[in-house]
């Protein structure tokens, strides 16, 4: 999801101001974004100073870039280990600036200090510090890693990133980070049971009204009265999926009962259904039932015996 009023002053730092951009406010409507930077070129030089403020960015590296130097107030800092699948942190108050001579490829989550603040409220901890992270140094973090790969491609394809999934990902990432570099660390939630009879009613009656809507996690939440955080929690005890993969599925069970109606076009079913475009249909629906939507119809709908598959990471 990208937004045409979003002003992006790391994309600018960089002299990309249209620089691949996903926005989510999961968490107390904090902006949090996920940007694509990439140069194939060498000797890109300095970046532009980024202004001051209370919020980190956590970057993971798919090149190995290492020509190049860091100053944070001013101050040279030299880079190490910056191996492909390296995770690094910048703090937004220090002023960094980067000195780039190496091609390079990176997400970067830019992640406010308030959102750190709301997960460790939600989580019943007191308010997260200072990161604790050695400055310009690449980490071994298999979770971040994993949890912004799962973003790349959104960023090749933002109109299939629904809000629910990106979310979801930026829900754990903040509570990852927290945990992992704050000062939540060490501290556990209560457990907590899944959602109230009433409260799964309502959320599953919403989701399939608004299927053609990108609804986002905080919305569903606040229909049962909790935190982003608790409801992603209990939706998946509650029904074994996440909210994100339920709205895929029951985007996927419309548009079965839709083809059935053979005057509705494959692009016309998608668009009903709130997919993307006919592709996105046609790659969700596959994995779901087992068949595309074309050889669904085809057979006449004769799909019994075909098996869900809720393990599979659908965005």
């Amino acid at each position: 999801m990208r937004e045409a009023s979003f002003r992006n002053h790391l994309a600018e730092a960089f002299g990309m101001r249209n620089a691949p951009t996903l926005i989510t406010r999961a968490l107390s409507k904090s902006t949090m974004t996920i940007t694509e930077l990439k140069c194939d070129a060498p000797n890109f030089g300095m970046t532009a100073p980024i202004p001051n403020e209370d919020a980190y960015l956590i970057a993971l590296q798919f090149r190995p870039c290492l020509d190049h130097d860091l100053f944070f107030e001013g101050r040279f800092v030299r880079p190490t280990g910056w191996f492909p699948g390296a995770v690094t942190i910048y703090d937004l108050r220090r002023s960094p600036i980067a000195d780039i001579r190496d091609p390079y490829h990176c997400l970067m989550f830019h992640l406010p200090r308030k959102a750190l603040d709301a997960v460790a409220y939600e989580s019943g901890a007191p308010k997260v510090g200072d990161l604790t992270y050695r400055p310009g140094a690449g980490m071994v973090d298999a979770v971040t890693r994993n949890l912004l790969s799962s973003l790349l491609p959104a960023t090749a394809r933002p109109s299939e990133a629904s809000a629910l999934f990106l979310d979801h990902v930026a829900l754990a990432l903040t509570a990852h980070v927290a945990c992992t570099y704050g000062s939540m660390q060490g501290q556990r939630s209560p457990r907590r049971g899944g959602l109230g009879p009433s409260q799964e009613r309502r959320v599953k009656e919403l989701i399939v009204a608004s299927l053609h809507e990108d609804i986002s996690l905080a919305r569903l939440a606040a229909e049962c009265e909790l935190s982003t955080r608790h409801f992603a929690r209990a939706f998946r005890q509650s029904t074994g999926l996440s909210p994100h993969r339920w709205l895929l599925k029951c985007r996927a069970e419309r548009a079965r009962e839709l083809l059935a109606d053979r005057d509705l076009s494959l692009a016309e079913i998608a668009t009903s259904c709130g997919f993307a475009d006919q592709s996105h249909l046609t790659r969700i629906f596959s994995v779901i039932f087992g068949l595309s939507p074309g050889a669904w119809r085809r057979v006449h709908g004769k799909s019994d015996g075909l098996v869900e598959n809720g393990d599979v990471l659908l965005n």
